[in-house]
């Protein structure tokens, strides 16, 4: 898509959500928050050196003491920013604001390649790392009283952490070293000792190219005759052709924000009402999904055309799973006898793990429950490490439980059943505690109040609130571990994940569809059952 299209984009949405009388303030300032956070962190154009390895894409930042002017950038965001805090200046920085970025993104698209010279910012990605581990610590650590404290450790271990990456960080994290780096003008004359310095060499690589029967190089006049990849000597030594022309996602988040601005400051122009006063909140949202989507859309390489491309692929992969193959008796293959066994097996490997998990989770929850474990500091203790057994048994998933257990105790179902029951254990352990924090105190504080024990406190009081919620909290587990058993058979822990896994390994796609409809079949009987009986018990 061209940039002005984006930008076309942008604007459009903005007129949409003003259709449906959304804050276009709110649109303003997320923009400009957004657009200065591409600016720093977001890659603009490309740069290419020798081989793929030597590619940098650049920021709008990095690009700046190339383009001098490119300093506009965060000046018209943050313009826009401080005048759209005021309702009545809004429209306007949303059409100034907009459309001057929008003009400096084609104007930097515009420009030709160009020689730059590479210049890393030593310790800057070390000291952001460690900033983030500061301001963690703090968060976690902060409180009313002990405010003071938590700022001096949290500072402590900013520093540390920076000390060490510093020092440890080119053994452990070589690529965080020199990250970051801007993009410096080629000294004068820098470009024509390069293509000196190549077209004397052609006559040596010439010879080899022949020896091979390759074609021969031909002397250069300007390095862009090159195509991109420059000499091996001029990349080692930091320099790259930067060609502005070749957009990156940055630029789609330039044009997009920057049209969104424009549409909204329009609408705004016309209708002044569309704000509220929680915009600037609601923008600093916007602006933080916007920088957590567009990288992440990236880095997953999310492009529809590949699924264009391979819709010939999936057309003739259906063609091939349909019609069902329900039996082949003269060979003794009888698919759908094998998918109602292992999709048995699979319903059974979930019943057993979520039922383990359950039996484990319901005592233990109760040690994770804030409210029944800060009445002395050996209890608090208790709490500390259920919840901290809890958060790292968690962020293990059922699949690397499932590969662990496969190679310790062999292919089968057993397998699946302990990672399922493992990793289930804390997911309803952190549903049964904070059901039983929830929990009305009154009939706490009565029975307490009467002198009851503790065992009948929880009896009487706590579990007759608290056991619906239970029920309710294992259906819900059982129909997750079913979905996931069926992931686990194609790690060799059995099941109907297991069939559809060795079926789709022969190319026996009329076999392995049968398998995909018996999913979709007990999924949905599963779903209505767990449903039903929700309803009756809770």
């Amino acid at each position: 898509m061209t940039p002005f299209f984006i930008f076309l984009i942008g604007a459009g949405l903005a007129v949409l959500l003003g259709m449906a009388k959304g804050s276009m303030r709110r649109l303003i300032l997320g923009g400009s928050l957004g657009v200065g956070v591409a600016f720093v962190a977001f890659p603009f154009s490309r740069a290419l050196g020798f081989l793929s390895r030597d590619t940098l894409d650049p920021t709008l930042l990095a690009l700046a003491p190339v383009f001098p002017w490119l300093a506009l950038v965060p000046v018209l965001a943050g313009g826009a920013w401080l005048l759209a805090l005021r309702p009545r200046w809004a429209a306007w920085a949303g059409i100034l604001g907009g459309g001057g970025l929008a003009f400096l993104g084609l104007f930097l698209q515009a420009q030709p390649a160009q020689l730059v010279r590479l210049a890393p910012i030593p310790g800057l990605m070390e000291g952001v790392a460690a900033f983030g581990v500061g301001l963690g610590a703090f968060l976690l650590l902060r409180s009313s009283r002990w405010r003071v404290a938590a700022l001096v450790l949290a500072a402590a271990l900013g520093g540390l952490a920076f000390f060490w990456l510093s020092t440890q960080g080119p053994l452990y994290l070589p690529k965080m070293v020199g990250y970051y780096k801007l993009l410096l003008p080629a000294p004068p004359g820098a470009e024509e000792e390069l293509v000196a310095a190549y077209n004397a060499s052609l006559p040596e690589k010439n010879a080899i190219l022949r020896e091979l029967g390759q074609p021969l190089l031909k002397p250069i006049a300007s390095l862009r005759a090159l195509e991109g990849n420059l000499p091996q000597e001029a990349a080692e030594a930091g320099y790259r052709l930067l060609q502005p022309g070749r957009l990156q996602y940055g630029a789609l988040a330039l044009f997009a924000l920057s049209g969104l601005m424009l549409g909204a400051g329009l609408v705004f122009l016309r209708r002044p009402a569309l704000w509220e006063a929680g915009d600037p909140w609601a923008a600093l949202v916007f602006a933080g999904v916007v920088s957590a989507l567009l990288p992440a859309f990236e880095a997953t390489e999310f492009q529809l055309q590949k699924l264009a491309k391979g819709w010939p692929f999936l057309v003739q992969f259906m063609d091939k799973a349909w019609p069902p193959n329900l039996a082949r008796p003269e060979a003794g293959i009888f698919p759908l006898q094998s998918v109602f066994s292992e999709m048995l097996l699979t319903v059974e490997i979930a019943l057993v793990g979520t039922f383990l998990a359950a039996v484990f989770a319901v005592p233990t929850s109760f040690l994770a429950a804030r409210n029944l474990t800060r009445g002395s500091a050996p209890m608090r203790a208790v709490f500390a490490l259920m919840r901290a057994f809890y958060n790292v048994d968690r962020g293990v998933d059922t699949l690397i439980l499932a590969l662990v257990f496969v190679a310790a105790v062999g292919l089968g179902p057993f397998a699946g059943v302990l990672a399922m029951a493992i990793h289930s254990l804390a997911d309803l352990g952190k549903l049964y505690s904070e059901a039983i924090e929830n929990a009305d105190k009154g009939p706490i504080e009565a029975l307490e109040a009467t002198g009851a024990a503790g065992v009948n406190v929880l009896r009487w009081a706590i579990l007759p609130q608290v056991l619906p919620l239970f029920v309710s909290y294992t259906l819900y587990r059982f129909e997750i571990n079913f979905r996931v058993s069926v992931v686990l058979g194609l790690v060799g822990a059995g099941g109907i994940g297991y069939f559809i896994k060795g079926a789709m390994d022969a190319g026996h796609y009329d076999q392995m569809i049968i398998g995909v409809i018996a999913i979709v079949v007990v999924v949905n009987l599963i779903d209505f059952a767990s449903s039903w009986l929700r309803s009756k018990m809770v």
